[in-house]
């Protein structure tokens, strides 16, 4: 038997839900028929894919292989599936699809892409920069908006190009009535408890060393959503490192850092063979957007950090690894 993406479909979702009968029920077959099914692909591929236990299913090693590449190719082949009906029913303006990884510039960016009319962007959240960038190489997306630490550069994925939107300096958030000043050392807040955004940055790793050059030793930061760690710090229960970006609800302000011990840079990402005009058009956006909110009254903030000319930050495949 040869291996077909409905087997992938199969193994991801069995992965997902942990269980051979709520798989069976999702898929909509028989549980006897997955099972036989899920033979199939062992024999197809050598191997088991799944363990089974008291407690359901487990990938094998050569199921997390599975599930590794399946990742970047079930997104590929959706994207194909969707512009080949899209070109076979003759419309001809595709949608811009934009993915974010750990940038809070996501809503200026496809505000400012959707200036002027036509077809607005699509936009979804990648968990991880590594796995945007596998998927955009793959042709799942157009163009990935990316944030990493400092000067920690993007992944080094074949087919890729990138470039540097701007680097700016983290801030504190905390509740409006805080005893500290708009600006404050890094070592004021040796007394907090910590948040910050879920991701696979090294920024937790930055931090840590910031605060150890600062004279202390904080807890390792918890890592939330942006929704959950707002209502901590309104509540008091912490303070969060944050991005300049993005609208602040009542009941929190932005602090900021003396010296700016930490800092944030976000990057453009787009298939290497991507028309040069679209690659101005999406980096020109991409740094609007970024002065728009750093500029924005609401915010409170002020532009902290730089933006570069068109030289020297362009960065494609086959360049260095990420650095810390």
């Amino acid at each position: 038997m040869d291996l077909e993406v409905r087997h992938l479909r199969t193994v991801a979702t069995v992965a997902s839900l942990g269980s051979i009968t709520k798989a069976a029920a999702a898929l909509g077959i028989a549980q006897p028929a997955l099972s036989a099914q899920l033979s199939r692909i062992d024999r197809a591929l050598g191997g088991p894919v799944f363990t089974r236990d008291h407690r359901g299913v487990r990938p094998t090693p050569l199921g997390l292989l599975v599930l590794e590449r399946a990742r970047t190719l079930l997104p590929a082949v959706d994207a194909l599936l969707h512009d080949a009906r899209r070109v076979a029913a003759g419309d001809p303006a595709p949608t811009l699809r934009v993915t974010s990884a750990g940038s809070a510039l996501a809503a200026r960016f496809v505000a400012r892409l959707s200036r002027g009319g036509g077809t607005a962007p699509t936009l979804r959240t990648a968990g991880a920069s590594w796995q945007a960038a596998d998927e955009l190489a793959a042709g799942a997306h157009d163009v990935v908006l990316a944030g990493m630490c400092g000067d920690a550069l993007p992944p080094g994925t074949p087919g890729v190009h990138w470039r540097l939107v701007g680097t700016d300096a983290v801030h504190v958030l905390v509740r409006t009535a805080h005893p500290c000043g708009d600006e404050v050392d890094l070592a004021a807040l040796a007394g907090e408890r910590w948040v910050k955004a879920a991701g696979d940055s090294c920024f937790t790793e930055c931090f840590l060393r910031a605060c150890a050059r600062a004279g202390f030793a904080p807890p390792t930061p918890s890592e939330c959503d942006r929704a959950t760690g707002l209502e901590l710090v309104r509540a008091g229960t912490a303070v969060a490192l944050a991005q300049p970006f993005g609208a602040l609800p009542d009941g929190v302000r932005p602090v900021a850092l003396r010296g700016a011990p930490l800092l944030w840079s976000t990057w453009l990402g787009v298939p290497d063979d991507a028309p040069e005009g679209l690659r101005a058009r999406l980096l020109t956006a991409a740094r609007d957007a970024r002065r728009d909110d750093l500029s924005a009254p609401s915010s409170g903030r002020g532009a902290a950090g730089s933006t570069p000319d068109d030289g020297p930050a362009a960065r494609s495949a086959g360049g260095p690894a990420p650095a810390v």
